[in-house]
C-alpha cells in the first residue's frame, strides 16, 4: 500500500472506531504514567483534527501540572511553534487546523523537553505517515528532546516504505500500552 491508500484506509478505520472514549483515556492513562511525560517541563502538541484521538485532554492536564505548552503554525512551507495558553486566541486554516493568532508568542521546538508526534499511521519502528507535508520530518531532524506519538491500535500497520527523510519517534502510546521504537 503506498502512503495516499494508507491515509484513506486508516481514516476509514478511525471512522468505524467503537468505544472512542474509553480507548482514549487508556491512552492517556499510558502517556501520563511515562517518565518522558512527568519529567517535561514543556511539552509541544498539535491540536486534534479530523477522527484522531482527541489532545485536548492532553493540554488541560499539562496546563493542570504547570506544564508549558506549544503547537505548531504552519508558516509557508515551515512548520513553527507558539506557547498556547488557555486564554490564546486560535484561527482555523482552509484545511480545518486550528493554529495560534498572529500574536503568539514564538518559542523555539529545541526548548521543549517532549514532542508529541502527530500521525495517520505508525509502525512499531516508529515511522509515521502524516498528512503528507514532511513538516514534522523537517523539524524533528534537528530536535533533540522526547518525541512520542499517541494513535490507536488501529493506526499500526505493520510496513510501509520508509523514505531517507523519514523521522521515527521514540515511544507510541496506544490504548494496549507503549511501543519502544527502533
Amino acid at each position: 500500500m503506498g502512503k495516499q491508500e494508507i491515509r484513506q484506509f486508516i481514516t476509514d478505520q478511525l471512522n468505524q472506531l467503537e468505544h472512542r472514549e474509553q480507548k482514549e483515556q487508556q491512552i492517556y492513562d499510558h502517556l501520563f504514567a511515562l517518565p518522558e511525560w512527568k519529567n517535561a517541563q514543556s511539552i509541544a502538541i498539535t491540536l486534534s483534527f479530523r477522527n484522531e484521538c482527541a489532545t485536548e485532554p492532553i493540554i488541560l492536564k499539562a496546563w493542570q501540572l504547570g506544564k508549558q505548552v506549544v503547537i505548531p503554525k504552519v508558516i509557508q512551507q515551515d512548520m513553527r511553534f507558539f506557547e498556547y495558553l488557555p486564554t490564546s486566541p486560535l484561527i482555523e486554516t482552509k484545511m480545518g487546523i486550528r493554529e495560534p493568532d498572529d500574536q503568539a508568542k514564538e518559542q523555539s521546538l529545541s526548548s521543549v523537553d517532549l514532542c508529541l508526534v502527530p500521525g495517520r499511521a505508525f509502525t512499531r519502528q516508529g515511522y509515521r505517515v502524516g498528512w503528507g507535508g514532511g513538516f514534522y520530518d523537517r523539524v524533528l531532524a534537528d530536535y533533540h528532546g522526547h518525541t512520542v506519538a499517541i494513535a490507536f491500535n488501529r493506526q499500526l500497520v505493520p510496513a510501509f516504505e520508509v523514505e531517507t527523510f523519514d523521522q521515527p519517534v521514540q515511544r507510541i502510546v496506544t490504548e494496549s500500552g507503549v511501543v519502544v521504537c527502533q
